[in-house]
């Protein structure tokens, strides 16, 4: 059977190249413009300081230009922690060309017979090294991928797994193996994937490949390719990461705070104003007006960050 990548996020295919326009929002019921579901309106709140420039008159700031700050803090995280923040189908590597895809035995949705995001996957990624050692005594083929959590938010009796298709390349003579997904051993919030054969693995291509490459070295460059869903679904959103909106409003706010403190009488230590006999005086942060918040929001988001990173940092290996 052929396997078709099916992308999570919503495309614009008509662009060249294609252009992402709407995310699986966590929060949301629909999806949306941002990943967790954070809208400028949920920024204001949280950070209950008008968002303006404080010029004279002051002037409000775009909310599109808010929205940006929020897919900035987005991105933070993910790139941070490895975490994705909705479903997303990812290629490690995409099949870029008809013969690779069909090597590899995954089909296309575009044209040319190859797979193009948009069409195939959301996002692109490298292939995996192999590791003979890894084949040895208790390694069970491991491999941690770098997205995590590995989830599918819709159920597939075909391919119940996270991961949709593993195969192994020996480049030079362009040979694959593609690993049964009935092998697969999941481990979602740490990313990691095991084999354990459901035959005898000696009489499998798989071990023919493993002692050829004994021949040349123990490890082959980017000979496992493999394609998987990763990223939190709303269920999570509601339940064990909870949190990430907050996080996502802790980054945002900080960047919210510093662009809109450079619109003040930054370095200005003190400011005296006299009207009907009464002085008004002002002193700022001697690291600007908003200092104090851009540090309560730093201490949170940094709180938060090593939640998300103990979720998915990985087991103690002594209890696999």
């Amino acid at each position: 059977m052929t396997l078709f990548g099916q992308p999570q996020w919503t495309w614009d295919t008509s662009t060249n190249p294609p252009t992402v326009t709407k995310y699986p929002s966590g929060t949301g019921i629909s999806p949306g413009q941002t990943k967790s579901g954070v809208m400028p309106q949920d920024l204001q709140n949280f950070i209950s300081i008008p968002i303006q420039a404080y010029g004279n008159p002051p002037k409000a700031i775009d909310p599109t230009v808010q929205l940006q700050w929020i897919r900035w803090a987005e991105d933070y995280i993910e790139q941070d922690s490895g975490l994705l923040l909705c479903q997303t189908w990812v290629a490690s590597p995409p099949a870029n060309t008809p013969q690779a895809a069909a090597n590899v035995g995954i089909g296309s949705n575009s044209p040319g017979g190859y797979q193009k995001p948009g069409f195939d996957f959301d996002l692109a990624d490298t292939a995996y090294d192999f590791l003979f050692a890894r084949a040895q005594d208790e390694g069970w083929m491991m491999n941690s991928l770098r997205y995590k959590p590995l989830k599918a938010a819709i159920h597939d009796p075909n391919t119940p797994t996270a991961l949709k298709l593993m195969s192994y390349n020996y480049p030079l003579l362009n040979e694959f193996f593609q690993v049964p997904n009935t092998w697969f051993v999941e481990d979602h919030d740490y990313g990691l994937i095991r084999l354990v054969p459901a035959v005898n693995v000696q009489m499998l291509p798989l071990f023919a490949m493993q002692l050829a490459f004994m021949g040349f070295a123990e490890s082959v460059p980017g000979a496992i390719w493999v394609q998987y869903l990763a990223g939190i679904t709303r269920l999570d959103y509601q339940t064990r990461f909870s949190f990430i909106p907050q996080l996502v409003l802790a980054e945002a706010a900080r960047t919210a705070l510093t662009i809109m403190q450079s619109s003040i009488n930054i370095g200005a230590l003190e400011y005296r104003m006299l009207m009907d006999g009464a002085q008004y005086v002002t002193k700022y942060d001697p690291n600007g007006p908003f200092a104090g918040f851009i540090r309560r929001y730093t201490d949170m988001r940094d709180e938060l960050m090593v939640r998300v990173k103990n979720r998915i940092a990985g087991p103690v290996f002594s209890t696999i």
